[in-house]
């Protein structure tokens, strides 16, 4: 398409040739991105109009055009045959690299006679290209640009300086020693010596034990689980056998259901064990936010009549 575009704008030329100064400005080519390449061509293209002439806007960079031409655009007679083939008096050929710290612009006019010109300017990045253009290429289409200014710097004035103002010292008042008044007991439990005197507080082990207990009966409680499932296990072989046929089977069935019902009843002790320590652990994790007394806990297996099961004694000391 651009080929096609290049034909047509030479076919143009060439009945245009005998004009006023014909001025065809490139599409730039470089590593920069199509946004900044575009945002440069737009104000490379407002300075060429400051040309005598005829000035237009180009649809391909200069290699393509070098390539439609079918030169190498590093030969100098390439530049001749180019200028010849697209029927203009000057062509305008601009290169954008990226770099880390914004775009590097190089700009050229390439004309029948004399050799080309060429200027450079750096933008960097964030900023816009305006006045580093204006400044540093406008020059060669004949612009007189004021010098580039660095928006953080502010501007020049002739105004005499104020003097300075006068040097004062102040000496910081005494310190006080305050005096504490208080009858309530200074308890070191929870502070700590620091650097300069500060003091840091420092956090008791007070949660510590609630913690451990939470976690033992968190643990009992998956064993429990387990054990109920292995007791699950254990009925099922119990469900898929068949009749008992002699004693032999009768005694083996009773050894499978005392089986289970054992892992079933250490499944069930298990469980009361975690959730009894559990649910210490966690009452003593949520008094130990409130009170700064330790608190604890003790938990001993107890026989009752028909059975057995766990006592949980909670404790304060003062």
């Amino acid at each position: 398409m651009r080929y096609a575009l290049v034909i047509v704008l030479v076919c143009f030329a060439q009945v245009a040739s005998a004009g006023p100064h014909q001025v065809l400005v490139l599409r730039s080519e470089g590593t920069a991105d199509a946004a900044s390449r575009t945002t440069i061509d737009s104000h490379v293209l407002r300075l060429a109009k400051n040309i005598n002439g005829k000035v237009d806007a180009g649809d391909i960079t200069f290699t393509e055009a070098a390539a439609v031409v079918g030169c190498n655009p590093a030969d100098a007679g390439c530049k001749d045959e180019m200028l010849t083939t697209l029927g203009v008096d000057e062509v305008v050929a601009t290169t954008v690299t990226a770099s880390p710290t914004g775009l590097n612009v190089t700009v050229r006019r390439i004309g029948k006679t004399g050799p080309p010109k060429a200027a450079q300017t750096s933008v960097p990045t964030g900023r816009s290209p305006d006045a580093n253009l204006n400044a540093d290429i406008g020059p060669m289409f004949g612009l007189t640009a004021a010098p580039v200014v660095d928006d953080k710097t502010p501007p020049a004035t002739t105004q005499p300086n104020p003097p300075p103002p006068p040097v004062t010292t102040t000496t910081p008042p005494p310190t006080v020693a305050q005096t504490d008044n208080s009858t309530a007991p200074i308890s070191n439990n929870n502070v700590t010596a620091a650097p300069n005197g500060a003091v840091v507080p420092v956090d008791r082990p007070r949660r510590r034990t609630p913690k451990v207990l939470m976690g033992v009966g968190g643990g009992f409680v998956l064993l429990s689980i387990l054990m109920w499932t292995q007791a699950a296990d254990v009925q099922g072989q119990i469900d898929d056998k068949p009749e008992p046929q002699s004693p032999a089977d009768i005694q083996a069935l009773r050894d499978l259901e005392q089986k289970g019902d054992d892992i079933a009843g250490a499944g069930n002790l298990f469980f009361l064990v975690g959730l009894a320590a559990g649910g210490a652990g966690a009452y003593l994790y949520w008094k130990a936010g409130r009170s700064s007394n330790t608190q604890t806990a003790r938990i001993a297996p107890t026989a009752f009549p028909g059975g057995g099961g766990v006592t949980l004694t909670l404790g304060g000391a003062p």
